[in-house]
């Protein structure tokens, strides 16, 4: 979970860094690509079987979509007007809709009052951090930095709903499996949308963008994605989704 927590903690920075520069779905797709190069290279060294029945491949790219090419999205474009910081923060939502979604898809997660009383907590201080944006809607300024606040939070509600999907649907499934079919499909949707949207993809054109594209690809996803996937198997996604609030 610390490992995790260094791995995605860091990749804020390097979205800000890179969203300097690039669209943010040039930076997601670039991203992606790395990450799936990274993971086709150890399916390859673990001689791992990919999947090939049409239900995986379905529930795969649903994952793809939810869990990676619509977040990434969100969160690269709400980068380009609020801190890296503030997004690291925002995203400790996630847990709170992780919590209210696997307690009522998943048989085996259950809401406690420990659980709540933690999550409401950090609900709480999200307000709190929140309030002074809030305050400022009367200016244009503001009103893009709330929007952009609201786009990592609903970031945060996709990754909730892709976890409980996951566990609900793929829980046999191997960590490398999930990981590999999911960044693989989200690779094809974000290619899709950046040529309709931007008309095409951005290559770095300074060196900070480069070293931005390559730690979100290996460090950010392709790594990442494996260590999560293994915790979401073994823990669920109500605890797997606390490495948010670290």
């Amino acid at each position: 979970l610390g490992t995790l927590a260094l791995a995605w903690g860091s990749s804020y920075l390097f979205i800000k860094i890179g969203v300097e520069t690039l669209p943010p779905l040039s930076l997601v797709a670039l991203r992606v690509l790395v990450g799936f190069a990274v993971l086709l290279v150890v399916v390859a060294a673990t001689r791992t079987p990919l999947p090939r029945d049409l239900g995986t491949l379905g529930h795969l790219a649903v994952l793809g979509a939810v869990n990676i090419a619509i977040p990434f999205w969100l969160i690269g474009w709400g980068e380009q007007h609020i801190s890296s910081g503030l997004t690291g923060i925002l995203q400790s939502t996630s847990p709170f809709f992780t919590l209210v979604l696997a307690a009522t898809f998943i048989h085996d997660e259950h809401v406690t009052r420990g659980r709540v009383a933690g999550m409401a907590l950090g609900f709480l201080g999200i307000f709190v951090l929140s309030a002074p944006d809030l305050a400022d809607l009367g200016t244009a300024a503001g009103v893009q930095r709330v929007l952009a606040q609201l786009a990592v939070v609903l970031a945060s509600l996709a990754y909730a709903t892709g976890n409980t999907y996951a566990r609900r649907t793929l829980r046999e499934t191997r960590p490398l499996v999930l990981a590999t079919g999911q960044v693989g499909w989200a690779l094809a949707i974000v290619l899709v949308l950046a040529f309709v949207v931007d008309g095409g993809i951005t290559l770095p054109a300074v060196p900070q963008a480069a070293l931005a594209v390559g730690w979100l690809g290996t460090i950010g996803t392709g790594f990442a994605y494996v260590v999560y996937f293994r915790l979401l198997s073994g823990w669920g996604p109500t605890r797997a989704s606390l490495v948010s609030y670290l």
